[in-house]
């Protein structure tokens, strides 16, 4: 086993327990006490007309959809956190809401990179980033993350990587990946949050059924470095009716990501 000089931490993320991470204000799709309702979502184009392939509420066709260009996130397979209250307050079923925020969910594939690239090593980086939650949804995984950043400008470079040989998962499923940032030379002055996330079929293995668990390297800063434990075969059905009150896009900062 490869020994370092960083403390080494240990933490496995079970599906059902990610409600530890509690945020201000709980919205959820199922509550008539709330007059808007927040769930994250996927963007879909079908024949020309952008509808909301919602983690909770299921497919939603928003009244305003010019909305999501306003916020660059009109592309096919974009991740949202919406905020949007139902046309017809009675009957849900009709599907049309209009939307009132929207927060840009930083939406990419999940990279290979080789060992011996020093060149893209230097760009992905390795400044510090805590990661507080991971979800699946059906299509992705998405990770809620803490950096510390001074200038709303400056985007910070996130990625979910693999190294060298560790694209393939080793014999019991386990697949070996770095959670890694760039600041790009923002000034860690202020916590900042946000989401990213990664189609699932972008993962190795994943599509082909030989990745079963995650096993994810962080550089959580002051020469801590933890290892996260994702299972990905559990049941997410609990998991899902929690995330849905887990969302407000007051919450997020202006920190840009890409």
């Amino acid at each position: 086993m490869k020994n370092y000089r960083k403390l080494m931490k240990t933490r496995t993320f079970i599906v059902g327990l990610l409600s530890l991470l509690t945020l201000p204000t709980f919205i959820a799709c199922d509550d008539d006490d709330f007059t808007y309702y927040t769930d994250m979502a996927t963007v879909e184009n079908e024949d020309g007309r952008l509808i909301l392939q919602s983690d909770n509420c299921g497919e939603l066709i928003p009244e305003n959809p010019g909305l999501l260009a306003s916020f660059d996130a009109d592309n096919e397979n974009q991740r949202i956190i919406a905020a949007f209250n139902f046309i017809d307050k009675d009957n849900r079923s009709n599907y049309g809401v209009e939307l009132y925020d929207i927060y840009r969910v930083l939406t990419k594939d999940v990279y290979q990179m080789s060992a011996d690239d020093e060149t893209k090593n230097d760009s992905i980086g390795n400044d510090p980033i805590v990661i507080n939650r991971i979800m699946t949804s059906p299509k992705h995984i998405n990770f809620y993350f803490m950096v510390r950043g001074n200038h709303s400008d400056i985007k910070h470079f996130i990625n979910l990587i693999t190294v060298g040989d560790n694209a393939e998962p080793d014999a019991d499923g386990t697949l070996h990946m770095e959670f890694r940032h760039n600041n790009e030379g923002d000034h860690p002055r202020f916590t900042q949050w946000g989401w990213a996330a990664f189609p699932l079929e972008s993962i190795p293995g994943y599509s082909e059924g030989k990745t079963k668990r995650l096993s994810i390297k962080v550089n959580e800063g002051n020469n801590v470095e933890t290892i996260i434990t994702y299972d990905l075969e559990n049941d997410n059905e609990t998991q899902n009716n929690q995330n849905a009150k887990m969302y407000s896009i007051s919450d997020f900062s202006n920190t840009k990501t890409k």
